[in-house]
């Protein structure tokens, strides 16, 4: 193997498409035919599921995922521990003033900073998922 002297060597910039990563087409990696895409709802655990557009293919039985999907399931998976590990949480009091319902968040979620705006995903008709 050649020696390589690394601090000599130059930087380099690469680009990609916007779209780089979100395959439109893939091949089956046992018997090389196109593979068609597929809406599967993927069982993440007993409570979740997640719309999955998998690559199938009818002769290999091959599934992959593009990087876009994979991610979308990578989120659920992220949920489902969330969801699953109740080791950890907050309880506060629920003020109301009319139809609102009020709560603080706990200044060790907050680390100190300011938020004006949060984000609340329902996950069922008594659960949500809060991101600020």
């Amino acid at each position: 193997m050649k020696n390589t002297d690394f601090d000599k060597l130059e930087d380099m910039n690469f680009t990609f498409r916007k779209d780089a990563f979100r395959a439109k087409t893939m091949y089956c990696g046992k018997c090389d035919r196109k593979m068609k895409i597929v809406s599967v709802d993927f069982p993440v655990s007993k409570n979740i599921k997640v719309k999955l557009n998998m690559f199938k293919c009818s002769k290999g039985h091959e599934e992959m995922l593009n990087f876009e999907e994979a991610k979308k399931l990578d989120k659920a998976l992220i949920l489902n521990r969330i969801i699953s590990n109740t080791a950890f949480g907050f309880k506060r009091k629920l003020s109301h003033d009319g139809d609102n319902y009020l709560f603080r968040l706990p200044s060790e979620l907050t680390q100190g900073k300011k938020h004006s705006e949060i984000t609340i995903i329902p996950l069922e008709k008594n659960e949500a998922l809060i991101k600020w």
